[in-house]
């Protein structure tokens, strides 16, 4: 059949082509490509596929492993082991390019070279070359195949995408903690002692939640909650492009950050570190966005939504930032890109190189991170003024401008409940995770949009509204970073509430 894989041994050649006997016996008449040529009595192996007048073509490999990444792969895990389904993934990854990861069907994982999600696919060939050139696979993950997928949140930690390097339980318990609270967009790394050095690897990347829609986007980037609303102009694509470009970059910053060739930098290991990451993550989105004949006001409004973070979010209560703003504050990163207006058509390494000098001259100094997080008093100004030009007080807001900011808030939820609604586990969870960040006086809306969706969606809100007793603290865990664990870490969100 079309895509099958040959391993065998040359007998004959016959009309063109040559006979290939298959280990189990059986032949198959095959036309071989390329500068490679058999030898008759020699042992090939390929991947045949069929021309247009039905003859088998193949091209020789090396291994079977050599087709397995160049093309789509599944794997199945090793029985209910998940420790033994990564090590196997491992040593398919080891000799890996970069790929997308997804559920297959049944229980299997699939590894494919391309998504078929244009955003995603946009964001990965930016970097792509830059990470197959610094030896780097991006195992980026298939959100919107996620999405749709049938898994059962019970079983999600044994069956689902563990292809870190030593089935690590934190990254597996990072991976379901981020898709139970809503696909919120990540890079993980793990940090490993080899022979007494520090060796870091990407584990997965998850590039943007796809139940957020532009202004759950911008939402989250400011810090702001559901009382603000965001008022940009940035489209769906713009956000999932901006935000799968950033997390892409971010699987390439402790390579490139390094103090020199070969030698890796710790991203995680301090604030500071994190925010030089930040940086440059952002500055190198930003770059491949206008590389591409992004929007420049698209931007514009990131590095607004950036610095309005230093505003909405900080504690007045205690008086400081909340943890991890101060960190994520990368505005000045973002429109130092945004002023190389002449980075058109640049290539992925010239991106990665120029990031690199904006995230070193534009950082934060690290004394700003060994003290009491707060903004200084020029800081606080200007944020303010950038939460003023992308944010809109619900709270106060006249009866008027409400139905104004709705009818921006539907069009988007729209947008979303088209996508989903073919698939009936998709659009139940849009259901379920949406509910969470509808802005404040809009909840109408919202149930008008999603009334549509399949009829199980009246369940699943009854039983997410049992566990949102409290939405600022769940609206918190959805913002929760890697490694960062609260006191209430034993109720998941969604968790014991559905099952697909």
């Amino acid at each position: 059949m079309e895509g099958e894989i040959v391993v065998g041994t040359v007998r004959a050649a016959r009309n063109g082509g040559h006979v290939v006997v298959r280990r189990d016996g059986s032949t198959i008449d095959v036309i071989f490509d390329g500068k490679a040529s058999p030898l008759i009595g020699g042992d090939v192996v390929g991947q045949v596929r069929y021309g247009n007048f039905g003859e088998a073509r193949m091209t020789l490999k090396n291994s079977v492993l050599d087709i397995l990444l160049e093309g789509r792969a599944r794997v199945f895990p090793m029985g209910m082991r998940p420790d033994l389904t990564a090590r196997v993934l491992a040593k398919l990854l080891s000799r890996a390019r970069s790929a997308v990861m997804a559920p297959g069907a049944g229980i299997s994982i699939e590894r494919m070279p391309v998504s078929s999600d244009p955003n995603l696919a946009w964001a990965m060939a930016a970097f792509q070359p830059e990470a197959e050139r610094l030896s780097i696979a991006l195992n980026v993950i298939d959100v919107q195949a996620v999405a749709r997928a049938q898994w059962q949140q019970s079983s999600l930690r044994d069956l689902t995408l563990p292809a870190d390097i030593e089935g690590s339980r934190r990254t597996m318990n990072d991976l379901t903690r981020l898709l139970r609270s809503g696909f919120h967009p990540e890079c993980n790394r793990m940090v490993e002692q080899h022979t007494g050095n520090r060796e870091i690897s990407v584990n997965f990347v998850l590039p943007y939640s796809p139940f957020t829609g532009a202004l759950g986007f911008a939402r989250n980037v400011a810090m702001m909650d559901v009382g603000t609303f965001p008022d940009v102009s940035l489209t769906v694509s713009e956000a999932r492009r901006l935000s799968s470009a950033r997390h892409v970059a971010l699987a390439l910053a402790h390579n490139r950050l390094g103090a020199g060739a070969g030698i890796q930098a710790d991203v995680e290991g301090s604030p500071r570190a994190a925010h030089m990451a930040a940086c440059f993550a952002d500055a190198a989105a930003a770059l491949a966005f206008i590389a591409d004949g992004g929007r420049p006001e698209a931007v514009a409004e990131y590095a607004d939504l950036k610095e309005a973070s230093l505003y909405y979010g900080y504690d007045m209560a205690a008086d400081r930032l909340r943890e991890g703003v101060l960190t994520e504050a990368t505005h000045r990163a973002i429109r130092a890109a945004a002023a190389r207006t002449s980075f058109e058509g640049a290539s992925a390494k010239e991106i990665v190189t120029e990031a690199v000098r904006i995230a070193r001259r534009t950082a934060l100094p690290a004394a700003r991170f060994s003290m009491e997080e707060r903004p200084l008093s020029s800081e606080a100004a200007s944020a303010q003024a950038a939460a003023e030009r992308v944010g809109r007080d619900l709270r106060d807001a006249s009866h008027q401008d409400v139905q104004e900011m709705s009818e921006a808030y539907r069009r988007d939820l729209a947008f979303l409940v088209d996508e989903h609604r073919p698939n009936e586990a998709a659009s139940a969870r849009l259901v379920a995770f949406g509910a969470v960040h509808v802005p404040l006086r809009m909840d109408r809306v919202f149930d008008e949009e999603t009334r549509s969706l399949p009829s199980h969606r009246e369940k699943a809100v009854a039983d997410i509204s049992a566990l949102v007793a409290n939405r600022d603290r769940l609206a918190n865990r959805i913002k929760a970073k890697a490694g960062r664990h609260s006191e209430d870490e034993e109720i998941e969100f969604g968790e014991p509430a559905m099952a697909f």
